[in-house]
């Protein structure tokens, strides 16, 4: 079996002259991971795509296609789906990237000959895809199917009158932000206003939002989901590591987490409920989840890889992708001892 796997930044889908920063290191090192345990099982082979912009690639157990613009990176995508039995995508939500991708693989996909063996894309419906991505439409969505989700309204930057809603600590960041990208506290009119400047120099007034901040611990939880539907796979509830005071930074995180077993589980059934709400949500999906003194609430799903496979990957000895590409192969099993990670 031929995969090709595909990580948007590094791989040479991102525009102009500048890779965003900690959305280029934290893909290069998922683009790794994922690779090395792909390339690990029997009889797979892997390709991919690097920009030349990032310097020599440092990746191996791999065939790898250099590109030297996103036209470039663009073509060697459409060829690559053309010549790959299976397609895994790492791509940011902003700017509906992971759905364009999503999109292109249905597209080459179905104007190509028939095979014998279709081509499978590892990860979610284009439907899904879009309603995950967007965190404005979602809330509604979950709150509609009694699945608790902060209430969530539209932010405008570029409205100098327009105030956050609620009288406590807030929280602003973008509708279809990937990890801690643009995301704000905001406590008092001097973080409003440093919110407001920093976004508007974005020039996207329509692609904010604000919710009320949660006190609690910071959770995610992944869920990989066949084809057809059935969860095969959720893992241990992990933490979430963030820096910065008022703009957040994601750092990585520890799991199993350090809650109680019943807290534990009451996170992973509100993450599996939530997936369960969202038809064509498959592949390797992340939740997350704030936990605070009473039930946990969910945040936002993540339907792609995330950072935590970095840390996943840690705790067990099984192999995480052959679980996903294999619905019938043995259930991961998962060490005893906390693992840490960073990015």
């Amino acid at each position: 079996m031929r995969v090709f796997v595909s990580e948007f930044v590094c791989g040479g889908g991102w525009p102009g002259a500048s890779l965003e920063t900690s959305l280029a290191r934290e893909g290069q090192a998922m683009l790794a991971a994922l690779i090395e345990d792909v390339a690990t099982i029997p009889g797979c082979d892997v390709v991919t795509t690097w920009d030349s912009r990032l310097g020599p690639c440092p990746l191996r157990y791999c065939d790898v296609r250099l590109v030297d613009s996103a036209v470039d990176e663009l073509s060697q995508f459409r060829e690559l789906i053309r010549d790959s039995d299976a397609v895994w995508v790492i791509a940011p939500e902003s700017n509906a990237e992971l759905l364009k991708r999503a999109l292109l693989f249905r597209l080459v996909n179905e104007t190509e000959s028939p095979r014998s063996s279709p081509r499978r894309f590892l990860g979610a419906s284009d439907r899904a895809i879009m309603l995950a991505s967007d965190k404005l439409p979602l809330a509604t969505w979950l709150h509609e199917r009694s699945i608790p989700t902060p209430e969530t309204r539209p932010f405008n930057p570029a409205d100098r009158q327009s105030e956050v809603h609620w009288p406590g600590p807030t929280i602003i960041k973008r509708r279809d932000g990937a990890g801690s990208q643009d995301m704000f506290l905001v406590r008092d009119g001097f973080d409003l206003w440093n919110a407001r400047h920093e976004l508007g120099r974005l020039h996207e007034p329509e692609t904010f939002i604000q919710q009320p901040f949660i006190a609690g611990n910071a959770l995610s939880v992944t869920l990989l989901i066949a084809e057809d539907g059935a969860v095969l796979e959720i893992f241990p509830v992990a933490e979430q590591h963030f820096g910065g005071e008022s703009q957040f930074k994601y750092q990585g995180g520890r799991m199993p987490a350090d809650i109680s077993p019943e807290s534990a589980l009451a996170v992973q059934q509100l993450a599996e409920r939530a997936c369960r709400a969202v038809p064509g949500l498959t592949g390797y999906v992340g939740c997350d989840i704030v936990l605070p003194r009473g039930e946990p609430i969910l945040i936002e799903i993540n339907p792609r890889l995330t950072s935590s496979y970095l840390g996943y990957r840690q705790l067990t000895d099984d192999n995480i992708p052959a679980r996903l590409l294999d619905a019938n192969a043995p259930a991961l099993r998962w060490k005893s001892e906390a693992v840490t990670f960073t990015v």
